[in-house]
């Protein structure tokens, strides 16, 4: 598992306060990376990478086994 900071010419809303941001928290795992647009500093800091991506991963092996 590794966490870690990239940033994109592409903006997308925080997901904590809302705010169009570039700035991205990403989460890799199993040759899967999920990015969560999250302003740097304190809206960063509060995204909880792991809980988030442990559930994307669990809908999707359901969506997989139908």
């Amino acid at each position: 598992m590794q966490i870690g900071f990239s940033s994109s010419s592409e903006s997308k809303n925080c997901v904590i306060c809302g705010k169009k941001t570039s700035h991205y928290k990403r989460y890799e795992q199993s040759n899967m990376v999920i990015t969560i647009p999250a302003h740097a500093g304190d809206c960063y800091d509060q995204v909880d990478v792991k809980r988030l991506a442990t559930r994307a991963l669990t809908d999707i092996k359901q969506n997989i086994k139908g």
